[in-house]
């Protein structure tokens, strides 16, 4: 164990020139002996022995010499160059305060009345951990601590071996410019992870109202503590007296209560968890605020505040975004809480939500640095990184050139291989030329057998051709040491989120000018426009022949990515188009014969999967009829079907002698042949297909049928 940070440190000690004085402190009931060190302008200040006998946690203590210079006779801070590092045992006060108190040899220390702002604000704290020195942030100015860093690396600590534990704004943000954003210790991406991140939050303030505390200080308050403090008024009315002023109450040092008092962007020092945005403000913060004037002036007894608040908890229940919000052990409490506790809530992109579904959790891994051009390579960072890398430089346009480069895994969180092994990536990066980020998906391919990786290009480039919603896909080769090359595939991130995955406020109208969703009642227009982009994704569905067998439902899995944006024909943002980020079944229809039992089989597979989503559309969406759904999942059925057709016949030629060398193996041939042939029929057959789409609709509503 450490034994990269002992390396390091021995190291020092053997440039370094030892102070022959010796200083011994007796600090909560134990004496510890110090020795120090010079090396050029820099000082380190060591518990005597303690290279030797680094433990688990052991503290650092990194500030720059400057923090301690007295003034000069004219008032100005003099110019002092040079570093002091602390290790010791035990917590970081048993070196902070003696530095700060001028105990240590020729460091003059600081005034009394400064030693609060220099110990929070220039002191950085770390601990060894394992064979990492862990650099907490705390309130210290990002470029301090990026001082202390670059100093580490510069004394000859290796890159991996400074690890930073906060995901400060500024700080994940200079980093990640730097192509260095893996540094920074990551998210959970597992269950228990978030879980124990979530219970070790639990805070409070005045009163007995348990809280969720997040790293911008925001206090988030869930429907179940809600509930909690509630049950105060018959066990403890005092005590529910205490949380009402608490939350809604003012003091001598604000005249504006917690649940109002601004703390982080949108958030309040105080913040009802899980609500739409504007609900609390609007509906339930008045009625607390209101609640506590009554109370106040004595206007109600126990019995009658009982009553308001129940009416006040009904809403709150009522309008959570989602349902799994009641139980703290669920997935989807679990997940949106975890967001909002770390902080990673206001680094989402789109409406508080990245634009894949969120059981996506990205690790940054090693990659490299980009200076002028010049690429430096991180150590650590793998062969397939450099790969991704030496495609990325290649793909940039003449005269262009890479700022920077951060490569992530994504991890389900069922996943059960090692960081590093998983099979998909993200590139984020930026040019020279460009204003904004760009983002690559790069994905090992499922099948490793020979010429798969042509066959999956084959399909990709096809259907695309067709008008099918897939991006440019790229297929990448290496070596890894195994049996021949492993192949990888890139493609754009599709902006948007999965149709499975769409919060309840983007069915809901919004005001341009405030952001604000009206979330009193679903609009039919954009109600209307999904399904009907639905219908689209349905008909290429069909066209792509997407079935794997045992496993034959490809249709509204989270493979549908829905885009959001303004909408000039309505005048407001709307649901505006649809990509498909999944290859996986295409052409997987078993049964290549051009037959009629062959044809309708298919037909009938295919509507039964897609009568199940209308069905499901229409009852979690009923600002519309379903005769209205399904006539608008029918629209896009046909109008996609007519394009996809029309790009057909238009090059008819071309598609018809489309031959790629493809191992037979994969029956590429025979499979396109059967997709022409049944999209010719597609496009015949609309108003059977209406049909038997109807008639499988009304069958799943019996009690109409015999009526």
């Amino acid at each position: 164990m450490t034994s990269e940070i002992k390396t390091f440190l021995k190291m020092l000690i053997a440039e370094a020139h030892e102070r022959e004085e010796k200083l011994t402190f007796k600090a909560w009931g134990k004496e510890r002996t110090f020795v120090a060190f010079d090396l050029f302008d820099d000082t380190f200040i060591f518990e005597d022995g303690i290279w030797d006998n680094l433990e688990n946690k052991d503290s650092v203590i990194l500030v720059p010499k400057s923090a301690f210079s007295p003034p000069n006779p004219e008032g100005k801070k003099r110019r002092t160059f040079g570093n002091i590092m602390t290790v010791s045992s035990g917590n970081h006060a048993v070196t902070s305060i003696p530095l700060l108190m001028g105990q240590f040899w020729d460091i003059p220390g600081v005034p009394e009345e400064q030693r609060s702002d220099t110990l929070v604000k220039r002191l950085v704290c770390a601990n060894v951990v394992g064979n990492t020195i862990e650099i907490s942030q705390r309130d210290v100015a990002t470029p301090d601590v990026v001082e202390m860093d670059d100093w580490l690396q510069a004394l000859g600590c290796p890159m991996r071996s400074v690890v930073l534990i906060d995901r400060i704004d500024s700080t994940l943000q200079y980093y990640n410019k730097r192509g260095q954003e893996w540094r920074i210790k990551p998210l959970a991406w597992t269950f228990s992870e978030m879980n124990a991140a979530i219970r070790s939050s639990i805070s409070h303030m005045h009163s007995c109202i348990k809280y969720y505390h997040n790293v911008k200080g925001v206090h988030f308050l869930t429907y179940k503590n809600f509930c909690t403090w509630g049950e105060q008024i018959e066990e403890n009315y005092s005590e529910f007296l205490s949380g009402l002023t608490e939350l809604a109450g003012t003091s001598e040092l604000t005249q504006v209560p917690n649940l109002l008092l601004s703390k982080y962007r949108t958030h309040h020092e105080v913040e009802l968890f899980g609500l739409p945005d504007g609900v609390a403000e609007r509906i339930i913060i008045p009625e607390l605020i209101e609640l506590y004037k009554e109370v106040n002036e004595e206007k109600y007894q126990p019995r009658d505040v009982r009553e308001r608040f129940n009416a006040i908890e009904s809403t709150f229940r009522t309008s959570l975004l989602e349902p799994g919000l009641l139980e703290e052990d669920s997935p989807d409490f679990i997940q949106n809480l975890y967001r909002n506790i770390t902080g990673q809530v206001y680094f989402d992109e789109t409406y508080g939500l990245v634009s894949s579904a969120f059981d996506d959790m990205r690790t940054a891994l090693p990659g490299a640095t980009y200076m002028l051009g010049n690429r430096f390579i991180h150590d650590g960072a793998d062969a397939r990184t450099i790969a991704i890398l030496d495609v990325l430089e290649r793909e940039i346009s003449h005269g262009d050139r890479i700022e920077h480069v951060n490569i992530y895994e994504i991890r389900s969180i069922t996943e059960k291989t090692h960081l590093g092994e998983g099979k998909s990536r993200e590139i984020v990066f930026k040019t020279m030329w460009n204003p904004k980020d760009t983002r690559i998906i790069e994905k090992r391919l499922a099948h490793s057998s020979t010429g798969y990786g042509a066959y999956t290009l084959a399909r990709v480039s096809a259907f695309r051709s067709l008008g099918i919603s897939y991006g440019r896909h790229r297929l990448i080769a290496r070596n890894d040491g195994a049996a021949g090359d492993i192949h990888y595939f890139t493609r754009a991130r599709y902006p948007g989120i999965p149709f499975n995955k769409i919060p309840k406020m983007l069915f809901c109208n919004r005001d341009l000018n405030t952001g604000k969703y009206d979330l009193s009642k679903e609009s039919a227009d954009i109600v209307r426009a999904l399904i009907r982009l639905l219908g689209g994704s349905a008909a290429e569905a069909m066209i792509l022949k997407k079935y794997r067998k045992g496993q034959e439902n490809h249709y509204c899995d989270s493979k549908e990515i829905i885009e959001f944006g303004y909408d000039v024909r309505y005048g407001k943002e709307m649901p505006i188009g649809l990509h498909l980020c999944s290859i996986r079944g295409t052409m997987g229809w078993e049964d290549t014969s051009l037959t009629e039992d062959n044809l309708l089989k298919m037909f009938d597979f295919f509507m039964s999967e897609f009568v199940k989503t209308v069905k499901k559309y229409a009852e979690d969406h009923p600002v519309l009829s379903r005769y209205d759904i399904a006539d608008a999942f029918l629209e896009g059925f046909s109008a996609k079907t007519r394009e996809v057709y029309w790009n057909y016949m238009n090059r008819r030629d071309q598609f018809d002698n489309y031959s790629p060398r493809v191992y037979g193996d994969y029956r590429f041939t025979e499979k396109w042949s059967f997709v022409l042939w049944s999209l010719q029929e597609q496009r015949k057959r609309l108003d059977y297909l209406y049909d038997l789409f109807n008639e499988k609709l009304a069958r799943e509503y019996p009690e109409e049928l015999e009526g």
